[in-house]
């Protein structure tokens, strides 16, 4: 066969596997909310008006689910947001070819360590279950059934609840090269009572996270390149981050940062050890701007993170918007849902915090 003849095979076998799964992610993506509707929720005032207007859209039947008494109007929309991309992730799993579902469940995944690092933060702060439930994202491997169960565990009972899922056997499979089972046992016993040993718990669960990203998952054709560059990006801006979370806890030791990093980034660790003991957001700036340029006004590692999300976000539908016939386009229609559910997260957070509208549009990602 030439080359014509393989070329042409490639593109006929791409159209058998994505068409159909291609052609239903782009009739969802026409309906998706714009911009124009974002602009409009922030300039409400009141959530109760964010409501009213999403009650005239697909949001209509989720928030119908949410009409709870123990949850405020800013967290029944979070928890609807998180209700509606979790279906939308599964209905897309049912009709989505074979070969794309490895890497969409691997890319899931996440949620599942995002879920279990909030639980443990809220644990820290004295929240209850009813308290957490809006903000858990119901897309991952762990059901809100396990997800209860591992917020109202008492003492050991937590490490023995995280264990008993997938995940947990994962992150104690990983760790068991770096770290010994009895003390990461200890770590999710004390995370209760110490911010140090919460900081460092989390940033082992990005660790494991991203290790699982980076070697777990088998993405086919030329957007397994993109994605990992994205994945590489990613793990900067995560060890920037957690650098700068350990040292503000005390963490000053270099071989003990150096325990917590996550391998596959581009940011040499040279760089990273600069970063030890910068408190000024102004110094660290210029030192990562080569690998991580940030824009817009940062004061604090709150902010950081923030513009680090938002541009990773933009960075990720920006490379797969125009992907045709491929695993893209459903990643593509995936990662915009995602950012959906985000800006709508943001819009009423920032009313319950009386933001103004300007300055809640400055959180939100375009696509």
């Amino acid at each position: 066969m030439g080359i014509f003849g393989r070329v042409l095979g490639l593109f006929e076998s791409k159209h058998l596997i994505y068409g159909y799964a291609n052609a239903r992610v782009k009739s969802r993506k026409a309906k998706i909310l714009q911009w124009e509707n974002f602009e409009d929720f922030s300039n409400q005032g009141t959530v109760d008006g964010v409501i009213a207007m999403l009650e005239r859209t697909y949001y209509k039947d989720v928030l119908g689910q949410t009409t709870l008494s123990s949850v405020s109007k800013a967290e029944m929309v979070e928890l609807a947001a998180g209700i509606h991309y979790a279906e939308v992730v599964g209905k897309v799993w049912e009709f989505a070819p074979q070969k794309a579902r490895p890497a969409i469940a691997g890319l899931m995944r996440k949620w599942d360590f995002i879920n279990l690092k909030m639980i443990l933060a809220s644990r820290r702060t004295g929240k209850s279950w009813e308290e957490m439930r809006p903000y858990i994202i119901p897309a991952g491997t762990i059901g809100p059934r396990q997800l209860e169960a591992i917020a109202r565990a008492e003492g050991e009972k937590i490490f023995m609840e995280v264990r008993r899922t997938d995940l947990g056997r994962e992150i104690f499979g990983q760790a068991s090269s770096s770290i010994k089972g009895t003390e990461l046992e200890q770590m999710f016993i004390q995370s209760v009572r110490s911010s140090q040993v919460l900081n460092q718990l989390q940033v082992l669960l990005d660790t494991a996270y991203y290790n699982y990203l980076s070697t777990g998952i088998d993405i086919p054709d030329k957007d397994a390149q993109a994605l990992q560059n994205i994945v590489r990006k990613e793990i900067d801006a995560r060890n920037i981050i957690n650098v700068l979370r350990l040292a503000k806890a005390g963490v000053k030791g270099e071989e003990t940062i150096r325990k917590y990093m996550i391998q596959g980034g581009t940011m040499r660790h040279s760089v990273l050890k600069s970063l030890l003991g910068m408190e000024d957001m102004q110094s660290v700036l210029p030192l990562i701007a080569h690998t991580l340029p940030v824009k817009g006004d940062v004061k604090t590692l709150v902010d950081l993170e923030m513009a680090f999300k938002q541009e990773i976000a933009r960075e990720k539908i920006k490379r797969f918007y125009t992907s045709t016939v491929s695993l893209g386009t459903i990643l593509s229609f995936l990662f915009i849902k995602e950012e959906e559910m985000n800006n709508l997260r943001r819009v009423v957070r920032g009313i319950d915090y009386r933001l103004s509208p300007e300055e809640i549009r400055a959180t939100l990602v375009a696509y």
